[in-house]
């Protein structure tokens, strides 16, 4: 008479215990790893975009301007010019292969914050998805040497000498800043209020920002002032 040999429930239920307890140890750390890498891939990505920038920079002693709906090209197809915004550091001349890098962050939400009091009162509003790809890229945003930003609604504004810059990912929150007024109204304290801290918990409020050219003495200085020694620039 042969006797088999096998698991009993309770054995069976004990291994899918063990096996569950270390799934869910291990899942928020493989999430967070996989967050550190998004942020690490930003950073990078930003820092070859400032090479760019800082080239560029050399060559024509100002930085490419912005539009005012921060994406990094040009979102009008009836705007005239043939290269605006970052595209002018892929074409004509190459400083940069693709100006365009999608954000690993790219923001499902935008936050129109204009003045400190609004954070955490302002409610996200949607990204609508107008202009494709550019709007999965990192924002861009640029301003002349009295802090004002150098927007205009036909692309190029030749009085508005782009001097500074600030290159924006939309962070673990996957919202981004309209920076204008953040540039207009906060000081430094409340800029840094705005940064993404993974001390705060890997995903929390706050974008990751990059800014370079000239240090600014207007109404951007707060911003550039809080943004620039924390990001190294």
């Amino acid at each position: 008479m042969s006797h088999r040999r096998a698991f009993t429930l309770i054995e069976l239920l004990v291994v899918v215990g063990i096996i569950a307890i270390l799934a869910a140890i291990a899942m928020p750390n493989f999430l967070q790893a996989q967050t550190r890498a998004k942020t690490s891939r930003a950073m990078a990505d930003m820092r070859s975009l400032a090479t760019a920038l800082e080239a560029y920079a050399v060559d024509w002693n100002l930085c490419p301007p912005c539009n005012a709906f921060g994406t990094p090209g040009n979102r009008a197809p009836t705007l005239t010019e043939p290269y605006v915004y970052l595209e002018l550091l892929s074409s004509p001349i190459a400083y940069i292969t693709n100006a365009f890098p999608e954000d690993p962050f790219h923001p499902t939400d935008r936050l129109p914050i204009a003045e400190h009091d609004q954070i955490g009162r302002v409610e996200p509003q949607p990204v609508v998805d107008p202009a494709g790809p550019q709007w999965r890229a990192y924002t861009y945003t640029s301003w002349n040497a009295r802090g004002r930003t150098t927007a205009s609604g036909g692309g190029f504004d030749i009085k508005s000498l782009p001097q500074s810059w600030l290159l924006q990912s939309a962070g673990p929150d996957r919202q981004y800043f309209n920076t204008g007024g953040i540039l207009e109204n906060f000081s430094e304290e409340e800029s840094l209020d705005l940064v993404y801290d993974p001390t705060n918990g890997v995903v929390s409020f706050g974008a990751i920002f990059r800014v370079g050219g000239a240090v600014s003495s207007g109404h951007g200085a707060g911003f550039d002032h809080a943004i620039r020694p924390r990001m190294g620039n």
